[in-house]
C-alpha cells in the first residue's frame, strides 16, 4: 500500500516534457509530502512507472535522469477489462479503413495495451484478444490524412469545402464545392454525407473518401438539410442503398445449418422461427430492403430460399440464374474462347 501512495503522489507530481524534472528534485518534492525514501528507491519507483505506463517518460543528461508524463494520458484511469474492449475496438476500426485514425490515438492505445501486459508474464493478455471476420473483407482504399482533417474539422464547424474529387473511371478530377454533414465507417472505407453545389435539391449524396485527392475550407456556404439525420431514411438511402422507407416482413425458409446460427445471432429483434415438415424452417422478420441485405441472401447459398417480398425473390431468383449460367459452360468450352 505504500508503494501504492507513492506511485500515485509522482505520477500526479510529475509535470510536462518542457518541465522535466531531475530524479533528486522527485525525491525532495516527496519528502515534502512527508515521504521518506531514498534516491535509489525512488529511482527504482520511476523506473516501474515508466515501464508501466506510456505516458511516463525520461531523458539522460550527464549523470542526471530527467522525468515528465504526458498529461493529457496522466489522469485517465481504466479498468482491464475496459482495457481490453478498446483494445479490440481499435483494432477493429484499424482493420476496416481507420488506420490513420488508430495512429492518431497511439498513446491512448498503448496506454491501454500496457495496462493488459502487466508486470509478469502470466499476466500479459496482449495475445489473448484480437480483431477478426468470418467474411472476406477488401482492403480499405487510400485516404489521404490531410484531406480527413480538413472534411472532420469543416464537418464539426458546420463549414464547407472545397474539393478535388476523382470519380470512378474518370481520367482527371473534378472541382466540387460542398457541405459535409456526417461521416459512415462501414466496411472497408469512410463515406460522406454531403449536399453539393448544383445538386438536386432535397437530395444528400454519399462520397468514398479514398477519391478525395484534396481539400480545403471554404467561406462560401451550402445550406445544409432541415433537421439533417444520418441515421434517417433520407441519409441512409444514398450510404448503403436504403431502397424502403419503412422495414418490410421477410419470410425466408432456411435449412437448420442456418436455422442455428439464427438462433444465436437474429436477423432482427422480431425475428420468429418456426419448423417446416421437411426438416427446414421458416424465419419471418422485419428489415429494411438495402444493398446489404441482398449480398446477405446470396451469400447464404443454398441454405435460403427467399419466399417473400415477392419482388425481393424475383430478384434474388434472377441473381442466382445468371451466377449460375457463368458455371452453365463447361471449363473446355470456355478454354476454346478464350
Amino acid at each position: 500500500m505504500d508503494q501504492l501512495y507513492r506511485h500515485d503522489l509522482i505520477l500526479r507530481m510529475l509535470p510536462r516534457k518542457e518541465n522535466a524534472i531531475d530524479t533528486k528534485t522527485v525525491v525532495a518534492r516527496l519528502a515534502n509530502q512527508g515521504v521518506e525514501k531514498s534516491t535509489r528507491s525512488i529511482q527504482r519507483d520511476l523506473k516501474e512507472l515508466e515501464a508501466k505506463y506510456p505516458h511516463v517518460h525520461s531523458r539522460g543528461e550527464g549523470n542526471a535522469k530527467f522525468w515528465w508524463a504526458d498529461k493529457s494520458l496522466s489522469r485517465l484511469s481504466m479498468l482491464p477489462s475496459d482495457a481490453m474492449n478498446l483494445v479490440m475496438i481499435m483494432d477493429h476500426a484499424a482493420r476496416f479503413g481507420m488506420a490513420a485514425q488508430v495512429d492518431k490515438l497511439q498513446p491512448l492505445h498503448d496506454y491501454a495495451r500496457s495496462l493488459l501486459s502487466g508486470n509478469r508474464v502470466i499476466q500479459d493478455c496482449t495475445g489473448k484478444v484480437m480483431s477478426s471476420t468470418r467474411f472476406v473483407t477488401l482492403l480499405p482504399g487510400t485516404i489521404l490524412p490531410e484531406v480527413l482533417e480538413v472534411i472532420q474539422n469543416a464537418l464539426l464547424a458546420g463549414a464547407c469545402v472545397d474539393v478535388l474529387y476523382l470519380k470512378r473511371g474518370a481520367t482527371e478530377p473534378r472541382s466540387m464545392h460542398l457541405k459535409p454533414l456526417g461521416l459512415s465507417y462501414q466496411d472497408s472505407n469512410i463515406y460522406l454525407s454531403c449536399v453539393f453545389k448544383g445538386m438536386k435539391p432535397g437530395s444528400i449524396a454519399a462520397l468514398p473518401m479514398h477519391r478525395f485527392l484534396a481539400a480545403k475550407e471554404t467561406f462560401e456556404n451550402i445550406p445544409a438539410p432541415e433537421n439533417y439525420d444520418i441515421k434517417s431514411v433520407a441519409a441512409q438511402r444514398s450510404l448503403i442503398g436504403l431502397r424502403s422507407d419503412t422495414p418490410v416482413q421477410l419470410q425466408l425458409r432456411v435449412s437448420h445449418t442456418l436455422y442455428q446460427r439464427l438462433q444465436e445471432n437474429p436477423l432482427s429483434h422480431d425475428q420468429q422461427l418456426s419448423p417446416c415438415a421437411d426438416g427446414w424452417w421458416q424465419v419471418t422478420a422485419s428489415l429494411h430492403l438495402s444493398q446489404g441485405l441482398d449480398l446477405w441472401l446470396l451469400s447464404q447459398g443454398e441454405h435460403l430460399e427467399v419466399l417473400a417480398p415477392e419482388a425481393l425473390r424475383e430478384q434474388i431468383a434472377d441473381t442466382t440464374k445468371r451466377m449460375a449460367a457463368l458455371y452453365a459452360v463447361t471449363h473446355a468450352v470456355r478454354h476454346s474462347l478464350s
